[in-house]
């Protein structure tokens, strides 16, 4: 009898953080899902065997600067693979600033916004700031289409997802500049407030 093969996919973002996750990477049993993101069975049953084991690990680009205002960096991140036995799926758990599907950390994305609609800057300057790639077409060197992108996303519901679609009617740069405000007020608290660009970097962790 043919065994079954994994199904499906997910990306279960762990509490760990990219530069901790660096340094090290943790052991299977440290970012362990609690549950299968599919099916969700019980990772490890009180008294019998784990469900989701580990499943090796795979590599992952990540892009985007590791603080606000630090240069852009293009990082290589090992992230754990698991598979579940009661459905056959497979998930993989990577840190919390790595978004499903894209190569930016979710904190990149947000700071991307913040810099065009609450700095001013223009989206070639914004990708001087966010992206590690320095050659780009003619055509593109004075723009940045993923900015763009990134904010159809979020208008969406497909990242950022507790932040509300603005109002309709609004410019890009308005619709960027309500993103930032909501992601801003998700920073922890701090005795010297930084400016909103910076909170809405370290908010970002909360709302993606």
């Amino acid at each position: 009898m043919e065994q079954a093969k994994p199904v499906s996919r997910a990306l279960v973002r762990s509490p760990w953080g990219l530069e901790r996750w660096l340094q090290k990477l943790p052991s299977v049993e440290l970012v362990r899902p609690t549950h299968c993101p599919h099916c969700g069975a019980a990772s490890q049953p009180l008294g019998m065997a784990v469900v989701v084991q580990g499943h090796g690990v795979r590599s992952r680009q990540v892009l985007g600067p590791a603080e606000p205002g630090g240069p852009a960096l293009s990082r290589e991140v090992q992230v754990r693979r698991y598979l579940c036995r009661a459905c056959k799926s497979t998930c993989t758990v990577a840190p919390w600033e790595v978004v499903a599907h894209r190569l930016y950390t979710v904190t990149a994305v947000a700071w991307a916004l913040a810099l065009w609609a609450l700095v001013g800057l223009s989206l070639g300057a914004v990708r001087q700031q966010v992206s590690p790639w320095a050659i780009v077409g003619a055509s593109t060197a004075g723009s940045w289409r993923t900015v763009r992108a990134w904010l159809a996303a979020v208008q969406q519901g497909r990242l950022l997802s507790r932040v509300r679609p603005s109002a309709p009617g609004l410019s890009a740069r308005k619709a960027a500049a309500h993103v930032a405000w909501v992601v801003a007020g998700y920073a922890l608290p701090c005795s010297a407030a930084p400016p909103l660009s910076v909170q809405s970097f370290w908010g970002a962790v909360h709302v993606a």
